[in-house]
């Protein structure tokens, strides 16, 4: 039997190839061992970058300028991976690839870049000892819309005269308080939600503003046109100051609810009740509040032409507001409503719901059933007396609830969060009907509003306030819940 003699040239040849295979088997595993890690390095970095952007994309809550945000994110990576570089934080602001489309509402975007150096193990064996990774997250914060409704009857010009007066004083005269912008509590009011407003960050979140009295009035809209239809704010092409200062301006012109000098009266009926045809009153030349000649007149029993209190269309409007094109599904929508009394009217020409039936008299809610006191609702509010529409004793109260329950139902309404603010002596202590209609109402609608939805309510808050000083802690409140909302 032959047997194979190997050479020493032979023998050498084998542990080279040996050395080869084990380096090369050592490559192998290094780059699965140095792959993992990378890959684990990334994922940490990736982490970080996330929680970096969404860090400083909630801080434009805060109101934060550029550098801020920029701050924010540069800590929250310091802290959390020591030995990253290359920080780079982006808004819409300085790269015009985060804008949105032309004519869509500007989002709270964030992006953040950065890198950091990974060591490997095993790879050294062939000359790679370390390398560089990126990581890149755009984080974004809610926006918010929110639509402001206030209560600018004549009942907001009535604390001119003093807490404990009724509107019959020469200081509570409208046509005397609004020129001078001394309408109280009403000013007070605005100075308020102006303080508020400018908590807001513009251009991303928007405001609407909606007033009633008799009737519902859009003075601003989500999308910027004023009352006449004319765009005042532009949100894609104005500064946040110059934003902020056109609401302001808005909110500083509002005016306590001032009638026409003589009311319109039938030529049939002038003569019936003559000499009184001025809607505000001035007997002997001194003002002595609101007057009412159609309800006045003899024979008269139909009260629709007295309330002045249109909660529901107020809410109407308000909830018309989040269906304006562009709609900002992604943005926190919410309302926040104030008012002096309980809901007594209803169902106005251009904000009506549910107008159909037999309770709506000279096109109101004001079924005969409620042509005592209290006008054009019942006495008892409470939740075992809410009438369908349509029906015979639907009231300005049922009419205010049924447009609480469109905003705030997820489901076949709007999903807003309401805050809904009670201001003054009629809210707890009203003399005619329930004492406390309006407190109930205005409950309802900021926590129990939409409930008969299938998906869970976003629920507000309902405040009681006193008089007018108490309102600043109160919209204190309502801005620190909304930011809780918008870092969920």
């Amino acid at each position: 039997m032959r047997q194979r003699i190997f050479h020493k040239s032979e023998r050498g040849q084998a542990i080279v190839l040996i050395a080869a295979a084990a380096i090369g088997l050592i490559a192998m595993v290094g780059l699965m061992v140095d792959g993992g890690i990378l890959l684990i390095e990334y994922g940490r970095l990736k982490r970080a970058i996330d929680a970096a952007s969404l860090s400083a994309a909630l801080q434009y809550r805060e109101g934060y300028n550029i550098q801020e945000l920029n701050d924010a994110a540069e800590e929250f990576l310091i802290l959390n991976q020591s030995d990253v570089f290359a920080i780079q934080i982006d808004t819409d602001d300085t790269d015009s690839s985060l804008l949105p489309p032309p004519g869509e509402p500007r989002r709270k975007l964030v992006r953040v870049t950065a890198s950091r150096h990974v060591r490997f193990g095993f790879l050294p064996v062939i000359g790679i000892n370390e390398t560089d990774i990126t990581a890149t997250s755009v984080g974004e914060a809610a926006s918010v819309d929110v639509v402001i409704v206030l209560d600018a009857s004549a009942s907001m010009a009535y604390e001119g005269g003093g807490l404990l007066d009724r509107g019959d004083s020469p200081a509570d005269d409208p046509s005397a308080c609004n020129p001078t912008n001394s309408c109280q509590p009403f000013r007070q009011i605005k100075d308020v939600a102006i303080e508020f407003v400018s908590q807001l960050y513009f251009p991303y979140d928007r405001v609407a503003i909606v007033t009633f009295n008799r009737d519902a009035h859009s003075i601003l809209t989500l999308t910027g046109e004023d009352k006449y239809g004319d765009t005042v704010v532009d949100y894609e092409t104005m500064t946040a100051e110059q934003i902020e200062d056109a609401i302001v301006a808005q909110l500083a012109g509002l005016t306590v609810f001032q009638p026409a000098d003589i009311c319109p009266v039938a030529p049939a009926l002038i003569e019936s009740i003559s000499p009184v045809t001025h809607c505000l009153n001035y007997p002997a030349g001194t003002y002595a509040g609101l007057e009412f000649p159609l309800y006045r007149a003899a024979g008269n029993i139909d009260p629709s032409s007295v309330p002045s209190s249109n909660i529901g269309d107020g809410l109407w409007l308000a909830g018309a507001e989040f269906g304006r094109e562009p709609i900002r599904q992604d943005s926190l929508w919410v309302v926040i409503v104030l008012t002096g009394g309980p809901a007594n009217t209803g169902c106005t020409t251009g904000a009506a719901h549910n107008c159909t039936g037999p309770s709506y008299a000279d096109g109101r809610v004001c079924p005969p059933s409620t042509w005592g006191s209290p006008f054009c609702r019942e006495g008892d509010v409470s939740a075992s007396t809410r009438h369908a529409a349509g029906t015979l004793n639907y009231d300005a109260d049922d009419y205010a609830r049924d447009a609480a329950d469109f905003l705030a139902n997820p489901l076949t309404g709007q999903g807003v969060t309401i805050f809904s603010i009670g201001l003054g002596n009629l809210i707890q202590n009203n003399p005619s009907g329930d004492p406390l209609a309006g407190q109930k109402l205005l409950n309802y609608a900021a926590t129990v509003a939409g409930d008969e939805s299938n998906l869970p309510v976003n629920h507000g808050l309902y405040f009681f306030a006193p008089s007018a000083t108490d309102l600043r802690e109160i919209f204190r409140t309502i801005a620190e819940s909304i930011a809780t909302r918008l870092s969920q």
